[in-house]
């Protein structure tokens, strides 16, 4: 079962990920691993061509397909390999193993066709579309090829394997992550391409936008973060009623938690603590002379309170 479910480090191992399939169905194996990310990103169920249901609008469609018995994969027949239908904006994704010269050549020149038909057949505003190419590893020629339609009003995107990884990591940690995040993301990465003066540049720059988009993420979503990491751990010591360090005991060996801490370059874990579990209304405090006491909302009164928030947003929406 592991070798249909990839992860994002099997975007850092390539080639150990590709080598469980046979060699035929490699390209393929790379287009879903690819649509895989995008679905585990935006938080989205991912389909096949054989299992699409339209009726689900916010998803991610594989346009290829696989045999779980047999460990093989089908690519995509035409158009774009995988289709994004994120919030109020849609990703065409067009992936390849290729990472020679005929990589625009051969695999990215008709993707332009595959956008202009999407906008057109859709009736969709361009500015709403976005084109990711994914490899491996860049070619200079492609980088070429793009820029200048990128000048041209196309919102192109191009990504290495282990960029999409490093986004990937994102979403696994900070569950509360927007799509509109993601969107301000691909916007500041096809101005990369349309400002960068080099190829080598435009890569350096890549890494350095990711890099702060990451941060600013981790930042605006740290309570929420906090919030449920704290709340998990009152479960596991299985009281109502919850002490700071009781709290701090049972996440000292949070990994996800130790690396939230280091992009936030460190603070006070019993403030995150307190922040994180009040503000998302996951707990209450008690204050006593030793320490704070934090009470668990009961489920129940917490998704009540969720849902006529979410009514009332609705009803102001019309």
């Amino acid at each position: 079962m592991s070798a249909i479910m990839p992860s994002s480090s099997n975007l850092r191992k390539l080639q150990q990920y590709l080598g469980r399939y046979q060699h035929t169905s490699t390209p393929a194996a790379f287009e879903y691993l690819v649509a895989t990310a995008f679905s585990r990103i935006f938080h989205l169920p991912l389909q096949t061509k054989a299992k699409e249901d339209p009726t689900i609008h916010h998803r991610v469609i594989w346009k290829g397909d696989f045999n779980k018995k047999n460990r093989t994969f089908s690519k995509s027949p035409s158009g774009a390999d995988s289709i994004c239908f994120a919030f109020e904006f849609y990703i065409l994704v067009e992936s390849t193993l290729r990472s020679g010269a005929n990589q625009w050549r051969k695999e990215f020149v008709e993707c332009l066709r595959h956008y202009d038909d999407f906008v057109r057949d859709n009736r969709i505003a361009k500015n709403d579309v976005y084109l990711a190419m994914i490899t491996p590893k860049l070619h200079k020629d492609t980088y070429t090829g793009f820029k200048q339609k990128v000048v041209e009003g196309y919102n192109v995107i191009l990504l290495e394997a282990p960029s999409l990884a490093r986004i990937w990591e994102v979403s696994n940690i900070v569950l509360t992550m927007r799509h509109l995040d993601l969107r301000q993301l691909f916007l500041c990465l096809v101005d990369v391409i349309r400002d960068s003066s080099t190829f080598e540049k435009m890569r350096d720059e890549i890494t350095r936008r990711i890099s702060e988009w990451r941060e600013g993420v981790f930042k605006r979503e740290k309570t929420a973060f906090f919030g449920l990491r704290s709340y998990e751990a009152m479960k596991r010591v299985g009281r109502r009623t919850v002490g700071t360090s009781e709290i701090l005991l049972n996440l000292h060996e949070d990994r996800k938690l130790k690396e939230y801490m280091s992009i936030l370059g460190g603070g006070e874990m019993a403030t995150y603590i307190r922040e994180g579990l009040l503000s998302e209304r996951l707990a209450y405090c008690i204050r006593t002379p030793d320490e704070d006491m934090f009470c668990m909302v009961n489920k129940t009164d917490f998704k009540s309170r969720g849902m006529r928030l979410i009514n009332a947003v609705e009803k102001i929406d019309g």
